[in-house]
């Protein structure tokens, strides 16, 4: 009867899923070249341009915004968007490409991975 419990308990554990799961990105794009980088926001956020879509409300060419979302408080928040920038920056000044993670609803990038 005990196996039965733990194992009917199992069962149930296993098949929950929290209804608020969301994922953090609804598009991803590899290997884009960064065409343009603006720095006139940092440190609130950095805006560029890539020459691939980045989703459907994205296509190549539209500003992309990585804003000041990541990190416990302002001051961290603000040098993780400095350190975005400066990724964005090699990137486009070395040519090499970037992996790109955003929302289609404002073109929000919210992860970015220099290749």
């Amino acid at each position: 009867m005990k196996i039965l419990f733990v194992v009917a308990l199992a069962v149930v554990l296993l098949s929950f899923t929290p209804a608020t799961a969301q994922p953090a990105y609804d598009w991803n794009v590899i290997g884009v070249h960064v065409t343009v980088v603006e720095a006139t926001y940092v440190p609130n956020q950095v805006t560029f341009q890539s020459d691939a879509n980045g989703g459907a409300s994205c296509p190549a060419g539209t500003w992309l915004t990585y804003k000041a979302t990541q990190g416990t408080d302002a001051q961290t928040q603000q040098a993780n968007v400095k350190a975005v920038y400066a990724l964005l920056l090699a990137a486009k000044l070395s040519g090499n490409t970037v992996n790109l993670f955003g929302k289609n609803a404002g073109c929000i990038v919210n992860f970015v991975h220099l290749q």
